[in-house]
Formats: structure tokens, sequence, C-alpha cells
């Protein structure tokens, strides 16, 4: 029985922007061909489009709720600010998943690029809670002031480590998908 010959790449012209065939697997090549303009494609795009607006209802929740907050409850000043900071930055590491999300709509994989950057935000994060936290309720002693210290730590250790795999990935069109 004759082999079946292999069909020929697409020109450049001939593909989609975007697609890179080129310097794709043999597993993403394989996903574009089956989600590219079939209903299966509209399905995922309306699925991210319902993530991407789950998410943007999530960000403006937050951001009114922390804003509320902040500024009905004048009493405690101490714990509105740790709130207040907490909720802000939870606010821009929402927005930088759906921008996220919104970025992969361009290609068949997610960038591993933001996904560090909201790692790095996270840990960040963690970082100004515990040290609001700190500078806010007076004298921290004994087991809460170890484990603040290990907190920070922590934090700082995965900050430069997801920092460290940035500037590793500088330059590199870098995607999460799967090859099989």
């Amino acid at each position: 029985m004759p082999a079946t010959p292999e069909r020929p790449e697409p020109s450049p012209e001939a593909r989609p922007k975007g697609a890179e065939t080129a310097t794709a697997g043999p597993a993403q090549r394989r996903w574009e061909m089956i989600v590219r303009g079939t209903p299966l494609r509209h399905a995922v795009d309306a699925v991210q489009y319902g993530v991407a607006l789950v998410l943007l209802v999530i960000a403006v929740v937050v951001l009114v709720r922390t804003a509320v907050s902040f500024l009905g409850t004048p009493g405690s000043y101490p714990q509105n600010l740790i709130a207040a900071i907490d909720g802000v930055l939870v606010v821009i590491i929402v927005v930088d998943v759906l921008r996220t999300v919104l970025t992969s709509f361009q290609s068949t994989g997610l960038p591993l690029r933001p996904f560090l950057i909201i790692g790095i935000i996270s840990a960040v994060r963690d970082i100004l809670s515990v040290s609001a936290r700190l500078s806010l309720q007076g004298p921290v002693t004994g087991p809460n002031f170890e484990r603040s210290i290990i907190e920070l730590a922590v934090s700082s250790a995965v900050a430069l480590a997801l920092a460290g795999a940035l500037v590793l990935t500088r330059g590199a069109d870098i995607s999460l998908h799967q090859e099989t």
C-alpha cells in the first residue's frame, strides 16, 4: 500500500495572523488545525470571554469593597490601611490575570512571562502586607514575630526566584501549552 504524502505547510501568507507553525511543536500544530474556524474554536473563545468577564467583575467588586471599607470605618486606621493595601494589590493581581487571559486570545498557548509577573506581584503583596502589619500593630514578640519573619523570608525568596526566572526568559517567546 503506498504511503500517503504529507500535506505541505501552508505558506506564511495563508496562515492566520499569530499562528506560528514553523516554531510550534506537532501537538500545537494539530491543536491549531482542530480549533481553527470550527465550533470548538468558538466554544473556547466563549469560555475565555466568560472568564475575562468574571475576572473583570471580581476586580471591580474587590476595588469598590476595598474603597468602601477603607473610607467607611474611620475608627481602626491601621487595620483599614492594611486591608486597603491588600485589596488594591489583589485587584492588581486579578487585572494582570485578566490581561493574560485576553492576550491568550491571540495565541494557542498561555504566555509564561505574565504568570511570572503575577507571581512576583503576589509575593510582593505578601511582603507588603506582613510589613504593614508589623509596622502598624506595634511591637510583636514570640511566635507571631517568628511566623512573620518566616513569611517575609519565604515571600522574598519566591519573589527573587520568580524575578530570576523572568530574567532568564527575557527575549524568549515561551508559552505554557501541552505537547504530546
